[in-house]
């Protein structure tokens, strides 16, 4: 597997946000990483560490 990292450092705003997490999710289940459940991330030198939490909504399609 290799690492193509596309994130710019440039998040200025909520859409700028959901931006880049669409292009995160669609890489990973693109390159078969199951982006589903709970991650951790432990900031080096920010004030805050985080938990993310992906879950996997039923299909618009399939909802009605």
């Amino acid at each position: 597997m290799t690492s193509n990292p596309t994130f710019d450092g440039e998040i200025e705003s909520p859409a700028d946000f959901e931006a880049a997490l669409h292009s995160l999710l669609v890489a990973a289940l693109e390159n078969g990483v199951n982006p589903g459940g709970s991650w951790e991330y432990r900031s080096d030198g920010l004030p805050s560490d985080w938990e993310v939490i992906v879950t996997e909504l039923r299909s618009r399609d399939k909802g009605r």
